[in-house]
């Protein structure tokens, strides 16, 4: 086995969104000498950064193409991808960036993550972006993203605003600020037609800081855990097996699935499970892995009465966040988007592309949470993910009330020159169980997988407010995965922030 005892300062595994951050961030100090290790590659693909081709990269090399478990709510198994590469999923995913309104942070706050609320990640939501035209109060200004609603939007996006406001809801000033409920063309992470991801922004600027060193296809294993501090990694590239040490901390950004998988890897997590495959337990923190949650999405689709032209940019341009009623819940807890192009399950019959659109109704505040979990021992097996959707019968109630409301919208007159027949679920189902089934049937998840290491202080909580693993010195996790309960928006924005205090927690 190799060494790299180089006396790094940190070492950050993943160089998704939250690791680009880090990397950057911690970098900026000239005395500290910073790791970042990378299972991807350090190209991306040619097309990675064309807007409209970010399907062709589901499944591709960099996608780790993960699947879950068969789900209870239809039998089905989901594809589960999530990014593998520099800029992690924040270079294959579908470029929306937008937070949360302001009310599911909040929720945060009185479950254990104090410090944690809106207005405490406000700051940081700031640090990370460079957005013009908006309250810069509320917005940033010279951060190293600039997202913005994207040129040259599809002419049903503007057919599908002016309906959502013909049918009587509401114009955001900036659905992607985090205060408002309606409809708006969301922010996108598009800058002069290419995608911008978390490597564009933040990691390749600083690739050539003399104190930052950067290695990809790098597959971290393991933790190396010395009493009850953390010391550094167990990696491979290729056919050689290496460790790297630390000095100060040990930095998680693998994402809900990755960081879960390597510190249950390492013997940090729920003892009976690490003892069931076989992994001597080292910390018994039953709450690794647990909590995991996603946005589970339906669907209105409809034929077009004329072909739909091909869009330049992703196919879901316009936003609306609203409250569908169902529970007394407080924010909103359903997102409505308008997709150019019929975007449904395979399992179901629905037009071709260029000959329909759909209305995508996703479950913002979900109840039903699931787990992530080692099938062995054997490093690098594949994880089992079982998200649960819809094991709280809460879910499927929400989803039909923002059915109901995306067919309302969609009947309205501005998207007439456009509607044709309702392919999905079809004009024929409209009694509650039959949209019950058609829920369970035309599941799909939205890929923005939360909270398997989520921050509080009962015993289930992973990490404390300031992101420490509990029981273990010299590690923290800044990624997704800390996040203790759903936020009502995609979720890449709000990644960037937890990585931004994650930062500014570490160098305090």
């Amino acid at each position: 086995m190799a060494s790299d005892n180089s006396g790094y300062d940190f070492i950050i595994v993943g160089a998704g969104t939250a690791g680009c951050v880090l990397a950057a961030r911690l970098s900026e100090d000239a005395s500290a000498r910073v790791l970042l290790l990378e299972a991807g590659s350090r190209q991306p693909l040619p097309h990675a950064a064309t807007p409209w081709l970010w399907t062709t990269l589901l499944g591709s090399s960099m996608d780790w193409a993960d699947k879950t478990t068969v789900q209870e709510a239809n039998g089905f198994v989901l594809p589960w991808p999530r990014g593998r590469g520099l800029g992690g999923s924040s270079a294959i995913n579908a470029m929306a960036f937008t937070r949360g309104h302001r009310s599911s942070y909040d929720e945060w706050v009185p479950a254990g993550a104090e410090g944690w609320g809106f207005d405490d990640l406000l700051p940081f939501f700031k640090r990370s972006e460079q957005v013009e035209g908006r309250d810069p109060a509320v917005r940033g200004v010279d951060g190293p993203l600039r997202p913005g609603p994207a040129a040259g939007a599809h002419p049903i996006s503007h057919a599908g605003l002016a309906a959502a406001l013909e049918a009587g809801y509401p114009r955001a000033r900036d659905i992607s600020g985090g205060l408002d409920e309606g409809f708006g063309f969301c922010d996108m992470s598009i800058v002069d037609g290419r995608r911008q991801s978390a490597a564009d922004a933040y990691l390749n600027p600083v690739l050539g800081r003399r104190n930052l060193d950067v290695v990809t296809d790098a597959v971290v294993y393991q933790l190396i855990v010395t009493g009850n501090r953390c010391t550094g990694v167990r990696y491979r590239t290729g056919t050689e097996t290496r460790t790297a040490e630390c000095e100060t901390e040990v930095l998680l950004a693998a994402g809900a699935v990755g960081s879960p998988v390597l510190l249950m890897a390492s013997g940090i997590g729920p003892q009976a499970h690490l003892r069931e495959v076989g992994i001597e337990v080292i910390t018994d923190l039953p709450g690794v892995g647990t909590n995991l949650h996603d946005h589970p999405t339906s669907c209105v689709v409809y034929h077009a009465t004329q072909p739909v032209p091909a869009g330049n940019n992703s196919p879901g341009e316009v936003q609306g966040l609203l409250h569908a009623g169902v529970d007394g819940r407080p924010g909103p807890d359903v997102q409505i988007m308008f997709v150019t192009v019929p975007l449904h399950s395979p399992r179901l019959a629905g037009p071709e592309f260029g000959h329909g659109y759909t209305i995508l109704v996703s479950l913002m505040a979900p109840s039903s949470r699931g787990s992530v979990r080692l099938s062995s021992a054997a490093p690098g097996a594949a994880p089992v993910i079982d998200p649960r959707f819809y094991t709280d019968s809460r879910d499927i109630d929400t989803v039909i009330a923002g059915l109901r409301i995306a067919r309302e919208i969609g009947g309205a007159p501005a998207l007439a020159p456009w509607r044709g027949v309702e392919a999905l679920p079809g004009v024929d189902t409209r009694h509650d169980e039959q949209l019950r089934q058609y829920v369970r049937e035309s599941l799909g998840a939205y890929h923005h997988y939360a909270g398997t290491c989520r921050i509080g202080t009962d015993e289930t909580a992973v990490v404390d407010t300031e992101l420490r693993v509990r029981g273990i010195d010299g590690l923290r996790v800044a990624d997704a995965s800390v996040m203790p309960s759903p936020i009502s928006a995609n979720t890449n924005a709000t990644v960037y922030a937890i990585a931004e205090r994650a930062a500014d927690l570490i160098n305090s």
